[in-house]
């Protein structure tokens, strides 16, 4: 219901945004590079979600930029009015952010181990004994989400790193045995793996079973915008419709196939 009523509202308010002298004619958006959703800003392939929004504004003349900065320090500014939004949240990420209707990806988060191990995750209780690595500030599911809070004063359960590269962090780590596992979206890993200069470590990593995606979202990724920018519902408004018009027309398909991702929608 909700969605559908922010849909109605962007169907009413675009006009309005277009006639508005004072509606700025660029956004900024961060995020920590997570490719293949968000890759290197600038870059001919700077992701399927940065090109997805870039695609959307410029269609009512707002250009966009993407910064790349750490996801905690992403978020937070933001919140401040330093962005307009964020690139790649759940709403767990961000509960106070403005979100459109319709998603720009969505998520698989997978566990990963050495390529000789033969730890599976099944559910929480497989976790006991085994040194996981997660990335600061981010959202995995409720349940492992509330795993972490609980034991993230121990390094021996919990490794949370943050900054830029975070995840070939979390990768060397695995392969020089300081963690057990580590758990990070599955088209992340499959885009980073599908290099040729990582085919070493391509053969010495394996999948080790799938988070559960939250049944309050069901995986589904967007870009969100600062609650504290002024223009944040018309932005979504505009994602929304404008993301579901690409659908339609086929752009947001070539977009996809960019990047091998298939289709998110439900």
């Amino acid at each position: 219901m909700a969605g559908a009523l922010a849909g109605l509202l962007g169907l009413c308010v675009l006009p309005a945004l277009a006639q508005d002298e004072n509606a700025p004619q660029k956004i900024i958006l961060a995020a920590d590079e997570w490719c293949p959703y968000n890759c290197i800003p600038g870059s001919d392939k700077p992701g399927f979600m940065v090109e997805i929004t870039v695609a959307a504004f410029a269609k009512h003349n707002i250009t966009v930029e993407y910064v790349s900065v750490p996801w905690t320090r992403a978020i937070e500014s933001a919140r401040e009015g330093k962005y307009d939004g964020i690139i790649g949240a759940y709403y767990s990420d961000a509960d106070d952010f403005i979100y459109p209707a319709i998603p720009q990806g969505r998520t698989t988060n997978t566990f990963y181990t050495t390529a000789d191990s033969t730890w599976l995750f099944n559910d929480e209780t497989d976790l006991e004994n085994i040194s996981v690595g997660v990335i600061a500030d981010y959202s995995y599911s409720k349940a492992l989400d509330d795993y972490i809070e609980k034991r993230k004063g121990d390094s021996r359960l919990i490794q949370i790193i943050s900054g830029d590269g975070a995840m070939d962090v979390n990768i060397k780590k695995l392969l020089a045995g300081r963690i057990n596992t580590f758990v990070e979206d599955k088209q992340v890993i499959d885009y980073y793996l599908s290099q040729e200069s990582m085919k070493e470590v391509r053969d010495s990593i394996r999948e080790a079973g799938f988070l559960p995606a939250p049944e309050d979202d069901n995986g589904i990724v967007f870009v969100a915008f600062s609650p504290g920018r002024p223009h944040s519902q018309l932005y979504a408004d505009i994602l929304s419709k404008e993301t579901q018009n690409m659908r339609k027309s086929g752009e947001l398909k070539k977009i996809l196939d960019r990047y091998g991702v298939a289709d998110f929608k439900d």
